[in-house]
């Protein structure tokens, strides 16, 4: 990552959307909680390593993987998927 991403929420919001802003906060990111008069509150940082990121995304992977490996025994036809994508926007 380039740098720590920071958000700034007013408490109300921090309120009615904790569940949400808290599944949305990633390694090295920060929410700042502020009052009406924009004085911060709390500082949010996640627990989650960036190994546990790393780890989500190789997963993510592996699942396109094991996807383009079923499609790819699945075909049936000589030609390939760009090929006939070519064909048909002509």
């Amino acid at each position: 990552m380039s740098g720590i991403q920071t958000m700034t929420v007013p408490v109300e919001t921090a309120k009615r959307n904790f569940g949400q802003l808290l599944e949305g906060l990633h390694s090295g990111e920060t929410i700042t909680v502020v009052n009406s008069e924009e004085m911060p509150l709390a500082l949010i940082i996640p627990l989650k390593s960036a190994r546990a990121e790393i780890e989500r995304v190789s997963d993510w992977e592996a699942r396109w993987d094991a996807l383009a490996h079923k499609v790819s025994r699945a075909w049936k036809s000589d030609r390939g998927a760009v090929e006939i994508l070519t064909e048909m926007r002509r």
